[in-house]
């Protein structure tokens, strides 16, 4: 069901933006939870973005409704990373990269060692990072 739209979607980004470095596939169609009337939720790092605020005119084609794209600089995907943002953070680790420079794989690398330094831990709803002793931490989703 997802997959042709998904394929549809990656062509007309090859041919029209030729600046994409990655693009990640992750939430429920990634995982394989998706139903009929779910969202396709996509990750699209690239370089020479517009600013933030002008990025509501990406990608330069017609895209389905069902598609959400965020679009995001290899800088600004690396501060995500640093950060330990949710969406970020779930997109690397369970997500399906559909293409990369190895752009999406270094910042996984990346994650999944500072995760492993921080002894972090996948909880059902969000992360815990383990404070100074076990009383204390850090949770977040």
């Amino acid at each position: 069901m997802f997959e042709e739209m998904i394929a549809d979607y990656l062509a007309k980004l090859r041919g029209h933006c030729p600046n994409v470095k990655s693009v990640i596939l992750f939430g429920s169609v990634a995982r394989g939870e998706a139903h009929r009337d779910s969202d396709v939720d996509l990750i699209v790092v690239a370089t020479g973005l517009p600013e933030l605020k002008e990025r509501h005119e990406l990608p330069p084609f017609s895209k389905p409704a069902r598609i959400q794209d965020i679009w995001m600089t290899q800088e600004e995907l690396e501060d995500m990373v640093a950060a330990k943002t949710g969406f970020v953070m779930d997109a690397l680790l369970e997500g399906k990269v559909l293409q990369d420079d190895g752009t999406a794989a270094r910042a996984r690398e990346k994650l999944v060692g500072s995760l492993k330094r921080l002894k972090a831990r996948r909880l059902k709803e969000g992360w815990l990072i383990p404070g100074d002793d076990l009383r204390r931490g850090i949770a977040f989703d």
